[in-house]
């Protein structure tokens, strides 16, 4: 990775964040720390990002509050917590977050982390567009369009649709996308899969009894149906 990436950094422990934020720049990333709320949200309103790591407990407010501004922004963003049960995990993925982290952390885990964050999400800016009838995918610039409209999505649900999309008519199992989309993961569960999956459809307004895009294959996993057309 490289130095023309920002990261949003938020961690109101100084010595974690003064440690942590030293391996990110010797990683080559350009790191603006923030320890409370209040300044991390004027900044994700004033700033580009290209990833958020978010710290969930906060003074002057929430992580959480900052990661529904991230994903707004479609802005990949990696969760910071002490909570380590599932539950916990499965609702900062609901609300948009790409990775969780549970406290305490290894900084070089943290950084090879954000390193395969980064790689998932601007995977597809060698490729150019892909074109389904009224959903378009510009691989370029990331953005999504449906029937004309953008589509917001999260950098997980944009890399799920780019690896089905690529693949039409391919079925994919949970242990597959799991092995292709978050190896380097252990804390994603195919229980993760169904909820990013889910999300997904709901943006896409797809319905699973009537799939135009994303069908169940019972037993064997997911494909991309929709026919590709020329963009």
């Amino acid at each position: 990775m490289s130095g023309n990436y920002r990261v949003l950094y938020v961690e109101d422990e100084p010595g974690s964040a003064e440690i942590l934020k030293l391996y990110l720049v010797r990683e080559g990333y350009s790191v603006s720390h923030f320890d409370n709320a209040e300044d991390a949200a004027r900044a994700l309103q004033n700033l580009v990002f290209d990833m958020a790591l978010l710290d969930v407990m906060l003074p002057g407010g929430d992580g959480r509050s900052l990661l529904k501004t991230a994903v707004e922004k479609h802005i990949p963003a990696i969760m910071v917590t002490a909570r380590v049960d599932e539950e916990a995990r499965l609702e900062g993925f609901e609300l948009g977050a790409d990775d969780y982290i549970c406290k305490p952390y290894s900084p070089r885990e943290v950084v090879s982390r954000v390193n395969a964050l980064l790689k998932r999400s601007y995977r597809g800016h060698q490729q150019r567009r892909l074109v389904f009838e009224d959903l378009s995918i510009d691989l370029d610039s990331a953005a999504v369009a449906l029937s004309g409209g953008p589509v917001a999505l999260t950098a997980s649900e944009y890399s799920l649709l780019v690896w089905l999309a690529s693949r039409p008519g391919q079925v994919f199992s949970r242990t597959s996308l799991l092995d292709a989309l978050w190896r380097e993961n252990p804390d994603v569960t195919e229980r993760t899969v169904d909820t990013h999956l889910a999300n997904l459809r709901k943006k896409l307004a797809d319905s699973r009894q009537a799939p135009r895009f994303i069908a169940t294959r019972h037993g064997l996993g997911y494909c991309f149906i929709a026919k590709e057309c020329q963009p």
